[in-house]
């Protein structure tokens, strides 16, 4: 998808119009697929969003050999694959999109994450590649995790007390998440 779309939006003289025509024959609002951009944390979803509800079109503009991308057309597999990643990623939308992350927020959010990636990673109701995905997601997520036993701003978050001039101390975790993070 990434490739088709790429292809698409370079391609002005041949593949753009035929783009357009596709669409229009299949009643689908004009406009071109989204690029999936490493350092834009939700294009992936955006494009697999935009990929599942143009399908049709898309099937149908890499299906004409003459515009010369068959080797970019799904399979019905690889519609289902993408499907279940649209998915995944929707949960992780939603989440991040519902306020701004703040530092008494982050660990929980974390532990949830991981016990979702948990859960997906060894359920049978993603493909087989979703799951291998996922596991390798929970180990790099992992990773990161274990450093932060290091940080002093997580261990001033968690509540764990610094000098402030006179030997003051000052915990900082959100009363609301402290204890309950704890338990």
């Amino acid at each position: 998808l990434r490739k088709l779309a790429f292809k698409i939006i370079h391609t002005t003289t041949k593949l753009l119009p035929a783009w357009y025509n596709v669409l229009n024959k299949c009643k689908l609002s004009q406009c071109i697929m989204p690029h999936d951009i490493a350092t834009c944390w939700n294009s992936t979803f955006d494009m697999l969003t935009f990929a599942l509800e143009y399908c049709e079109a898309i099937d149908i503009i890499c299906a004409n050999k003459n515009m010369e991308i068959r080797n970019y057309e799904l399979s019905e597999k690889e519609w289902e694959l993408a499907q279940q990643l649209c998915d995944i990623l929707k949960d992780a939308t939603l989440f991040f999109s519902q306020s701004m992350p703040n530092l008494a927020t982050v660990i929980p959010a974390m532990d949830m994450i991981d016990r979702k990636l948990t859960t997906d990673s060894i359920t049978c109701t993603y493909e087989l590649a979703i799951r291998a995905s996922l596991g390798l997601a929970n180990k790099t997520l992992n990773h990161y995790y274990s450093m932060t036993d290091w940080s002093e701003v997580y261990q001033i978050a968690m509540g764990e007390s610094f000098s402030i001039l006179l030997t003051m101390t000052l915990p900082v975790l959100h009363p609301q998440h402290k204890l309950s993070y704890f338990k």
